[in-house]
């Protein structure tokens, strides 16, 4: 965490000191989960992914080969959207969907819980859930959504606490889609003190420019997941003069 720390400071001098655009680009998880998104959009997506060196790209699981054909080897990451968007299906399908593409490559996963579960009190099913999840996923990272748009202020602080006592490697406060909301300044500061340091913080949800991915990252995020990734840094390359 200490490198996520360091960018943390760097942006809030966002105006005298802007952070690199290895750093930058290192937090981001550039994303492409649009269900008319052709094979050819994936595969393009992809290897500009690889050309900015972003953390990890984001896709549906179906593309999870293709698209680890394109970053093998590179240091990009492969993440898998799992029970995406709504995460009202069955856990089997959900653990059959986190082995399948870990076979097929994925290197990590951002998965959507039962919100439902959460929202009905049944603690122990959504924990049972989760905790689950992260063991199908044998060691690789998951992250997991939540939806905050839909959440309570006590569903939100709730949910991360749970979310964590899983074994999640980080949290998230939206899928980004669907019902999920834009991320806020307020809903990051929250999600990052509703955790301990050992668990990362993911923004996402119209996450389109540079300063409102600095101030996301100034708030407490650790990554940042948008689709936006290319304009975001060329943004930076542009202030920083290059």
């Amino acid at each position: 965490m200490e490198a996520n720390l360091s960018l943390r400071k760097k942006t809030r001098c966002m105006k005298s000191e802007l952070p690199t655009v290895k750093e930058l680009a290192s937090r981001i998880h550039n994303t492409i989960v649009a269900p008319e998104a052709t094979a050819d959009d994936v595969k393009a997506f992809a290897r500009e992914s690889v050309k900015y060196c972003f953390g990890a790209v984001v896709v549906q699981g179906c593309w999870t080969r293709e698209v680890k054909k394109i970053t093998d080897g590179t240091g990009v990451k492969v993440s898998v959207g799992v029970g995406f968007p709504m995460g009202g299906c069955t856990l089997e399908s959900k653990l059959a969907e986190v082995v399948r593409t870990s076979e097929m490559g994925a290197d990590m996963f951002d998965y959507m819980p039962n919100i439902g579960y959460l929202k009905s009190g049944m603690d122990a099913e959504f924990v049972d859930e989760v905790s689950r999840v992260v063991d199908a996923a044998g060691g690789r990272q998951v992250r997991v959504m939540l939806e905050y748009s839909v959440l309570t202020h006590e569903e939100k602080v709730r949910a991360a606490k749970l979310s964590e006592k899983a074994g999640v490697a980080g949290v998230k406060n939206s899928s980004g889609w669907g019902r999920g909301g834009p991320a806020t300044v307020e809903d990051i500061r929250l999600l990052r003190a509703s955790v301990s340091p050992r668990v990362h913080v993911k923004a996402s949800g119209g996450i389109r420019d540079l300063d409102g991915a600095l101030k996301l990252l100034e708030a407490g995020a650790d990554y940042i997941g948008t689709r936006s990734g290319v304009s975001i840094i060329d943004e930076l390359r542009e202030r920083l003069g290059k």
